[in-house]
């Protein structure tokens, strides 16, 4: 029956054109199907993916209805033909297609099991089929089509997104986003063999560097961005050593995004997108191997877990031990995460996610100090804390997260989400800082906070928020609304650590073997914060959907307490608490003269987090202000994504030395951020893919210390206006480039990139010199089909010439080395 009223609609859209119109209709017809588009359609009903097909393609779907009712997709990633994508989409759902045309528009038909002819008892004439799935070359054995199929597992995504969640909380495509943000995909994350969020970001996203710090942290924009950590579009609040494990791509929003997100660092935010279960059966074992006895076993496992469907698990877990080209230094994690999926119905879905993370290792924070005006000329492989504490005492960490997140379609172009996830760690560490170093003698002064010996400290985080998005016209215009509820709560209850100051050590000659005693007179610390923020957006399209005007803005209510006492008893009773409350705005403006180019701008302030004083006492919330502009383009038929940003951003409230007291902060100061920034992702054609990128920015002080003493500004670190912050290079790039063999060769993969970075000025006093430095990475992978096993074999090497370089610094005494030459060896058995 199907059959018969497909033919009957390709029969009646077809009756009476003459040849010439209808041969010309065929050529449109055959243009459209050979284009090829990029497409990003979650697993799901067919119904809805056809739909978005027919969108994206300018052609109307003809089927129906009882074909696709209850029928699902695993959905659609990557770049196609409308065949190609079709085949993909369709495939096992027990339904096909036909091509028809006429003078206006190209008709998709539908009809269960049917390839074949459609001639029957209506006499409809059939039409000739176009082949619009062919590759245009051989693939790698085992591998999906260029760049553009999902592949086994989601990891064959290619390098270029079409969307990027966070920038909006909408999947709104790249290009009608008023703001710069960039997203670095699963594949390029496999070809690297990144294994920690840091590995895929710097670099690979410009604007995007490290930063000292005992959690996760960056600088983006030249801001530290402590903290500002998502994973699904909720805060992991001073999260540490995040994998990449369960990760499928990572988003890097830049400027402020204070009205989506609350309290963020005004440099930009990096938001985690998880992977997600699929109704695919897959299995993935890799085993990794490298320099200095790197060992890591990951396993990924997806599947449903009823016959419907409806309930679908996903697994990712890994085990991971090394030591370091630095002495006395270890590092073991153990990483677990089960994900479980629920599609009950079309209109709603869930996912409810577990993590688990035991990390152990020997503590390597930067302790490695300026002499004269560069590092110290010792070897970066030398460990300049105190081993007899740290390998005895070693960091432990412990993880546990349980998040869910929620989508409720209730009506056409409307929906709900809710997100919640809770968090909680334990955390024991004992870590040695550097005080002063004498430039003759290089004895460098120490000091240790130490909360190992009190069995650490457990931290509990709470995040929470509710999404209501809407489509809908006014007159000319076209709505893309968005309203919204987001709760924050963060506590650390009471702990304490000890700070004694412990035996100094000579950088050219250092004994390790001195005893230091860690205790002292105890700190007992709390510290707690709540934040609460409503927001709206809306996203204005007109004149024929070549302008969009985005107006948002968000309130915020906010509360930090904090104390620290040397009493256990009055740590639990005196807490000092700032009450804090903001309107942030965000306008921005979208031209696309053309589909492939958009210009766009946009204004935007922030309100940021508080900062706590080494007093114990809350400081006020830092805060952000914007103009960015700048230019977006899909080149080589959408193959390619260009962005280049100009912006001019500011942040006041920063915090400062207090020249007159060490064990003081003050909050004087405003720094500025000023820059270009382009990147450049895509696959140029079916070998070659690429990623390239630059940054132009001077960071530096706007208003500083009022009154300082020259002489003494080395040793107080005060800030001054017209000094840059610390390492804070004017200009830093990065390209990699990938082919992909065809032929005799196919299945082997070649990559090489160059990551060039120029000196800067490693301290607020800018007295010495962080020196520039070039870095050379390779890779080589070979994919086949062994029975029914996808085989990968792949080596990377990173800094091929074994170059000497520091890639950040905070003060004359915290300066961080590179790693040095590594090799990186994988097999991954795919089935």
């Amino acid at each position: 029956m199907s059959a018969v009223l497909a033919a009957a609609a390709m029969g009646a859209f077809t009756f009476g054109a003459d040849a010439p119109a209808a041969a010309h209709a065929r050529m449109q017809a055959v243009e459209i199907a050979a284009e090829v588009r990029s497409y990003r359609i979650p697993a799901g009903s067919v119904g809805m993916a056809l739909a978005r097909i027919a969108e994206q393609n300018g052609v109307q779907m003809v089927f129906l209805a009882g074909l696709t009712r209850n029928v699902k997709t695993v959905g659609l990633t990557g770049d196609y033909t409308l065949g190609a994508a079709l085949d993909q989409l369709l495939a096992g759902t027990g339904l096909s297609y036909r091509l028809a045309d006429n003078q206006r528009d190209v008709f998709i038909i539908l009809a269960e099991n049917d390839r074949g002819t459609m001639n029957d008892a209506s006499g409809a004439e059939s039409l000739p089929p176009i082949d619009v799935g062919a590759e245009r070359k051989e693939r790698p054995r085992g591998a999906p089509a260029p760049g553009a199929a999902s592949g086994p597992g989601d990891r064959y995504t290619g390098y270029k997104a079409e969307n990027a969640s966070s920038a909006m909380k909408m999947d709104t495509p790249l290009l009608k986003t008023p703001v710069s943000v960039q997203v670095v995909t699963r594949q390029l994350m496999d070809d690297q063999q990144a294994i920690s969020v840091k590995d895929a970001i710097v670099t690979n996203v410009s604007g995007v560097q490290t930063t000292p710090n005992f959690v996760e942290a960056y600088k983006i924009r030249g801001f530290q961005n402590v903290g500002n950590f998502y994973k699904n579009g909720l805060m992991e609040y001073r999260m540490r050593y995040l994998d990449t494990a369960n990760i499928q791509s990572i988003e890097v929003l830049k400027g402020p995004a204070a009205i989506l997100y609350g309290r963020v660092e005004p440099g930009g935010l990096i938001d985690l997108v998880t992977k997600r279960p699929m109704e695919t059966p897959y299995y993935s074992v890799q085993q990794q191997n490298g320099s200095y006895g790197m060992t890591r076993t990951s396993l990924d496992a997806t599947g449903p877990l009823t016959a419907d469907h409806s309930i679908l698990y996903r697994f990712n877990g890994e085990f991971y031990h090394t030591y370091s080209y630095r002495d006395f230094v270890v590092d073991q994690n153990l990483f677990l995460a089960p994900t479980l999926s629920f599609h009950p119905i079309e209109q709603f879905r869930a996912n409810i996610d577990f993590e688990y993370q035991h990390r152990t290792w020997v503590d390597d924070y930067p302790v490695l100090p300026a002499i004269g005006s560069y590092p110290a000329p010792i070897p970066i492989s030398r460990y300049l804390q105190a081993p007899l504490l740290t390998t005895t005492s070693p960091h432990q960490y412990d993880k546990r997260r349980i998040a869910y997140d929620w989508t409720y379609d209730f009506f056409p172009g409307w929906s709900l989400t809710n997100r919640l996830s809770y968090t909680t760690f334990d955390d024991s560490q004992a870590n040695v800082f550097g005080g002063t170093i004498n430039q003759a003698t290089g004895v460098l002064t120490r000091s240790l906070t130490n909360t190992t010996v009190s069995g650490g400290f457990r931290e509990f985080d709470f995040a929470t928020n509710v999404d209501l998005k809407g489509k809908f016209s006014t007159g000319p215009f076209e709505h893309n609304a968005l309203i919204g509820f987001d709760y924050l709560r963060t506590a650390m209850p009471t702990y304490w650590n000890m700070t004694p100051a412990i035996g100094s050590i000579n950088i050219y000659a250092p004994n390790y073997w001195t005893l230091d005693k860690p205790y002292s007179t105890p700190n007992f610390i709390g510290q707690a914060q709540k934040w609460t923020g409503v927001y709206g957006q809306d996203l204005i399209s007109f004149l024929d959907d070549t302008v969009h005007v985005l107006l948002g803005g968000r309130y915020d209510w906010a509360e930090t307490s904090s104390n620290k006492n040397t009493t256990y008893l009055g740590s639990l009773t005196t807490y000092t608490t700032v009450y804090n409350a903001a309107f942030s705005p965000r306008v921005g403006l979208v031209y696309q003269p053309a589909p492939w180019l958009s210009f766009y701008g946009n204004f935007t302030r922030s309100f940021g987090t508080n900062n706590t004083t080494t007093l114990g006492y809350p400081l006020p919330p830092q805060k952000g202000e914007q103009l960015e502009g700048g230019v977006k383009a899909e080149l080589l038929d959408k193959r390619i994504t260009a962005t280049l940003a100009y912006y001019d951003l500011t942040k006041t409230n920063v915090p400062t030395p207090d020249p007159n007291n060490s064990a003081n902060t003050l909050v004087i100061g405003k720094a500025r951020s000023q820059g270009l920034e382009f990147d450049l992702t895509g696959r140029v054609d079916d070998n070659w893919s690429i990623i390239a990128n630059y940054t132009h920015d001077d960071v530096r002080t706007v208003q500083g210390a009022p009154t300082y003493n020259p002489a003494t500004l080395i040793t107080t670190q005060v800030a001054v206006a017209g000094y840059k912050l610390p390492a804070s290079p004017r200009n830093y790039g990065n390209l990699w480039v990938k082919y992909e063999a065809d032929g005799q060769f196919r299945g082997l993969s070649l990559g090489g990139g160059v990551t060039v970075v120029e000196s800067s000025l490693g301290d607020n006093a800018n007295s010495f010199i962080l020196p520039g430095y070039a870095l050379l990475n390779g890779m080589v992978a070979y994919t086949t089909k062994i029975e029914d096993f996808t085989v990968t074999a792949q080596l990377n090497v990173k800094n091929i010439t074994d170059t000497i370089y520091y890639p950040t610094s905070s003060n004359r005494t915290t300066i961080q080395t590179g790693t040095p030459r590594t090799f990186l060896g994988s097999l991954r058995v795919e089935f």
